[in-house]
């Protein structure tokens, strides 16, 4: 797919606009290596890329590696990538096949911004002190449990038999129902009486803020698209240490040459 000569003047003015490390003579010789490319995925996204990692090349070796870093650590960030058969165009200095390349990264670069532009105001809404998170829902305080009213009623009490009283003697009384009473000799019983006051169920607590009940779609896509940002700034870290361990082994060897070559020198009596 070839780009239009309409668009083709849009293109170089947008790559004009921004600052690159070397001067643009030959557009696709310059770009072969795709330092300038990751320059510029550096001025939109400084975070996603780290421009130590790519170096200038002539071999297509290097080149190819170059393409193929900024497609596995920095164009998936995006949602961009180029294929293979790009890569090898680019890396050969093809005629249009930059320009190819470079009018699909400014259509994603584009898009990529206007997505984050759109999830940071929605974050600058949430964080504005007049806008009201989504609150927890309340539960009305629980009634107090109504006092018994005073009953008028007496508990019948189990006194147990009464003892018999002859006749003519104080106490002796006649029962209603005529029934010959039995003598007994146990003493009146203390009545027993055991009331219980029903207990109110405990009222469950509401769910509270930042729980799966009270969080939204959006919130929850906000904090998953967080958690993989730090997934791969640990990636980039231990990309970063891996290379630190390499150039300090680079260093060591580099010293250790110097130390023959200055002993070669102070054998032959040079130095």
């Amino acid at each position: 797919m070839d780009v239009p000569e309409d668009q083709l003047q849009q293109l170089y003015t947008w790559v004009d606009e921004i600052p690159l490390s070397r001067p643009k003579r030959n557009i696709a010789r310059d770009f072969s290596d795709g330092v300038l490319v990751a320059e510029i995925t550096s001025h939109y996204f400084p975070k996603y890329i780290e421009l130590h990692n790519y170096s200038g090349a002539n071999g297509i070796s290097q080149k190819m590696y170059n393409w193929g870093t900024l497609n596995q650590k920095v164009f998936r960030k995006f949602g961009f990538s180029v294929n293979k058969a790009d890569c090898e165009a680019v890396c050969n200095c093809v005629p249009g096949a930059i320009e190819r390349v470079l009018k699909l990264l400014k259509v994603k670069i584009a898009k990529h911004r206007s997505t984050q532009s759109k999830k940071d105001e929605s974050d600058d809404r949430l964080d504005q002190p007049g806008i009201a998170r989504t609150p927890a829902p309340t539960v009305p305080a629980a009634a107090p449990m109504p006092s018994p009213a005073p009953s008028t009623v007496q508990p019948q009490v189990n006194v147990g038999p009464q003892l018999y009283v002859p006749p003519g003697q104080p106490g002796h009384h006649i029962p209603q129902n005529e029934a010959q009473f039995v003598p007994a000799p146990e003493a009146y019983a203390q009545p027993s009486v055991n009331m219980q006051v029903p207990q109110a169920a405990p009222t469950p607590l509401p769910p509270t803020y930042g729980s799966a009940a009270v969080l939204g779609d959006g919130a929850a896509t906000l904090l998953a698209d967080r958690e993989a940002t730090i997934q791969e700034l640990r990636e980039t870290n231990e990309i970063l240490e891996t290379k630190v361990r390499k150039l300090e082994q680079l260093v060591r060897l580099k010293d250790a040459k110097v130390q023959t070559l200055m002993s070669k020198l102070q054998a032959a009596g040079i130095s």
